[in-house]
């Protein structure tokens, strides 16, 4: 199973962008990822996972346990560390 986490937090000003990225790309991968999973944190209301991940501003994104982004990433760029952790998960 891929997690995606999308830290946010109220009132951020690109949280939403990275929101509609994530959730475009999750549309997309599914066919190429059978079992993807994301989950939107607000920080404000869970700051154990900003502190888990070091996070001091919002978007953040992190892939199976792993803070990949800090901001709203490049579509190329997500799609590419998806991919990535799909093969790296079939090989465990």
């Amino acid at each position: 199973m891929i997690t995606v986490e999308l830290l946010s937090a109220p009132g951020c000003a690109n949280c939403g962008a990275a929101k509609a990225l994530v959730t475009k790309l999750i549309e997309q991968a599914k066919a190429e990822i059978a079992d993807l999973h994301v989950e939107e944190v607000d920080i404000t209301e869970r700051p154990e996972v900003a502190v888990k991940y070091r996070v001091m501003s919002v978007p953040a994104i992190a892939i199976n346990g792993r803070l990949e982004f800090m901001g709203v990433p490049r579509e190329e760029e997500l799609r590419r560390r998806l991919l990535a952790a799909s093969r790296a998960g079939d090989h465990s």
